[in-house]
């Protein structure tokens, strides 16, 4: 279902400024038109436009629901920090998967060693478009990127892509762990994962997994364990 995210709230009036140009001189949308739009917290609004110019549109909002794009279970990407193109292109196809939220890791072998300001907002547009794109109505964010010794979280269960252990499959490992309300998928960077970080994750609770006789490229790999895992328990039907 496409809509536009809220941008603020007066009283019971919706505004929307980031797409008020879009809705207004695109869409060619006025004062009593229908619209959709998502409140960023999983509910989807139906509104009406009380107000409309190019930098402001006002809603009155009809009725609300929540939304069923949301996947039942909470999946955190910690991805290894790689180039500009490669990441913003690893955050719009995880929002349009259903992560919950990218945390970008600065493994040893990052070629990018840092994360600045200006290329975090940008990230966070991405997402915020890719969210609304397919019709999500929760923005899952990208947080400022962490040290490796800093990244994994309180996930049920984390799942760590490595080449270097055959044998144990994602499917398998899907099997024996049973369905859980919260997973991590762990992504190494573009020159791999070092054997002492695999190790790392494992001593923690992570369990390593194959993801098959063919070497994935990072920005492939994350989007591989995702879709596996919201496929296994049915998220994407």
């Amino acid at each position: 279902m496409p809509g536009f995210f809220i941008d603020a709230w007066a009283g019971e009036t919706a505004i929307i400024r980031e797409d008020a140009k879009h809705i207004v001189k695109t869409m060619r949308k006025s004062v009593g038109d229908a619209i959709t739009a998502f409140d960023g917290k999983g509910n989807v609004l139906s509104c009406t436009i009380k107000k409309a110019d190019a930098a402001e549109v006002q809603l009155s909002v009809e009725e609300s629901h929540k939304s069923d794009a949301e996947p039942n279970i909470a999946v955190t990407l910690y991805q290894g920090l790689v180039r500009r193109e490669k990441m913003e292109l690893i955050v719009q196809k995880a929002v349009e998967l259903g992560a919950s939220r990218i945390v970008p890791v600065l493994f040893s072998r990052c070629e990018v060693r840092e994360l600045k300001p200006e290329r975090l907002l940008r990230l966070n547009k991405i997402a915020r478009e890719a969210a609304k794109q397919c019709g999500r109505a929760v923005i899952p964010q990208v947080l400022p990127a962490v040290p490796f010794k800093d990244a994994l979280g309180e996930e049920e269960v984390i799942f760590t892509p490595y080449e270097a252990h055959r044998g144990y499959g994602l499917f398998t490992a899907l099997e024996e762990h049973g369905k859980k309300g919260s997973y991590g998928i762990v992504i190494g960077p573009e020159g791999g994962m070092a054997p002492e970080e695999a190790e790392e994750i494992e001593s923690r609770g992570g369990i390593l997994v194959s993801l098959g006789k063919r070497i994935l490229r990072t920005e492939t790999a994350g989007m591989a364990v995702l879709a596996a895992l919201l496929c296994h328990y049915r998220e994407m039907e």
